[in-house]
């Protein structure tokens, strides 16, 4: 597992590669995209189900920020799993 200076590091890197992309939709592109990226790294070696990756995609800008803060805090894939589920209709 990486140490928050390290993962704050790369979603501060992330970001502005996502904020580079200028559109909207590159904007939540690219946010999607180190959402993702963010899983991998606070997870090595999960990887996402089509499930999480739906659910992910029906976030929008502000919901993807919310989901790459909350990394932080989680400690088990579980813990994502169930923030991504009170989404769920």
């Amino acid at each position: 597992m990486k140490t928050m200076a390290q993962i704050d590091a790369w979603y501060d890197a992330e970001m502005d590669k996502a904020e580079r992309k200028g559109k909207l939709e590159g904007k939540l592109e690219g946010k999607l995209e180190s959402a993702t990226r963010a899983i991998s790294v606070k997870f090595q070696g999960y990887v996402p189900t089509e499930s999480v990756m739906s659910q992910l995609s029906v976030l929008n800008e502000q919901q993807l920020d919310d989901f790459i803060v909350g990394m932080f805090s989680w400690q088990v894939v579980a813990q994502m799993e169930e923030w991504l589920k009170s989404f769920d209709n």
